[in-house]
């Protein structure tokens, strides 16, 4: 029960953690970085796991009026990135008609 309580307390990953991307480019090499080293240096994020193992993570890189792009991060099932890009501008849906 007490397992219970205190996954019911773990905050919940904000949308999309902004971070500098000059941070992200120091911290993430392929082959190297692990989710643990990820978590502890720029914390949790928006994510997506698949049933393969593979997760997607999505860090997002600040601007003068908000977050102006983003940075992804493929983590194979063993817990190290395998792959990172970054875009100049985050998807957006587009507006309803």
């Amino acid at each position: 029960m007490l397992a219970l309580a205190g996954c019911a307390a773990a905050p919940l990953a904000p949308p999309g953690t902004v971070v500098p991307a000059e941070r992200l480019a120091q911290a993430v090499q392929p082959g190297v970085t692990t989710k643990a080293t990820l978590l502890a240096q720029l914390g949790a994020t928006s994510s997506f796991r698949f049933d393969s193992g593979y997760e997607i993570w999505r860090y997002l890189t600040p601007g003068p009026a908000g977050p102006v792009g983003e940075f992804v991060v493929v983590i194979d099932p063993q817990g190290v990135v395998s792959k990172a890009r970054s875009a100049p501008a985050p998807y957006q849906t587009p507006p309803k008609k």
